[in-house]
């Protein structure tokens, strides 16, 4: 496959684009400089062109992920440009991934210098989930000897009141569970103040896990919490790492399949002559969860 060829795969193929991706690692060397390429090209055009773009078709989501699996240090700052658009914009290209893998591609990609992590943690603007993760990822970082201690130990206690807003955000979230990771028992009088002023939601946590894992981050540092936990190792092979994701299992694209077909003939049954032609989804948002049962966002199913 030629690089468009590639490309148009990342971004067109139903499912894990195996070819593809096999492809660009066997052509790395070449394939470097058009990711590279693909990603600036996306940042500098305005906003709504690159809204258009994410809803639409994008490879940027495989580009991201195959930068984290080759370790490339050059994508570093262009990836942590792109994680601080707009939230709607990260959560359309990146969907589960802003959760799942973020945090493990950028510590994979780190070329040594944290301000751009801090930067995007700092970033009221930025996505809350994404922010969160990035704490995360300076603990990874810590923890595989790449940030100092007392620089990372610095930057959270700063956060405490650095970090906007001053309210319930995910990214609190983040910022304990970093402190917890680094067995930072020098905060925790800190952390317990954010929990205090209802910065993380109870649904979410209660300090009583914080202290749970603070102590395991005192006596453990760096250990998995249970055995094949892999949350926070860098990323690995991007075909190995997808194949245990539903989203791109054979199943869940005859399940897709099924449930746009019964959809589609739910709308078919629909009398024109007797009735005026109402549309069944015109009450479900694009962020609801699909109708259908699948548990997955409307825009990312049956709306497709």
């Amino acid at each position: 496959m030629n690089t468009e060829e590639i490309l148009h795969d990342l971004a067109f193929h139903e499912g894990l684009p195996r070819k593809a991706l096999q492809a660009a690692t066997a052509q790395r060397s070449e394939m470097v400089a058009s990711f590279l390429k693909q990603v600036e090209e996306y940042l500098a055009r305005d906003e709504a062109d690159r809204m258009a773009e994410a809803i639409g078709a994008t490879p940027l989501f495989f580009i991201f992920h195959l930068f984290g699996e080759w370790r490339e240090t050059a994508a570093y700052r262009p990836l942590a440009r792109l994680l601080r658009c707009p939230a709607e914009e990260v959560d359309e290209i990146f969907g589960d991934g802003l959760t799942e893998t973020a945090h493990r591609v950028m510590a994979a990609v780190f070329d040594g210098d944290p301000q751009p992590l801090y930067d995007i943690i700092l970033d009221p603007k930025a996505e809350e989930f994404v922010r969160a993760r990035m704490c995360e990822t300076v603990a990874m970082l810590v923890l595989q000897g790449r940030i100092p201690r007392p620089e990372a130990a610095r930057f959270l206690r700063d956060g405490f009141t650095q970090i906007l807003p001053q309210a319930e955000c995910y990214v609190w979230e983040g910022w304990q569970s970093a402190i917890a990771l680094l067995g930072l028992v020098e905060l925790k009088q800190l952390v317990k103040k954010v929990f205090d002023r209802g910065f993380i939601h109870r649904q979410w946590l209660h300090f009583d896990h914080f202290e749970k894992g603070l102590a395991r981050g005192v006596e453990s540092p760096g250990e998995p919490r249970f055995p094949g936990d892999s949350e926070f190792t860098l990323f690995g092979e991007a075909i190995e790492e997808f194949s245990t994701w539903y989203g791109f299992s054979e199943k869940s694209r005859r399940a897709r399949e099924q449930d746009r077909q019964r959809l589609w003939d739910e709308l078919d049954s629909y009398d024109v002559h007797e009735e005026p032609v109402s549309n069944p989804f015109r009450h479900v948002g694009r962020n609801d969860t699909c109708p259908c049962g699948s548990g997955k966002k409307f825009k990312r199913c049956c709306l497709q």
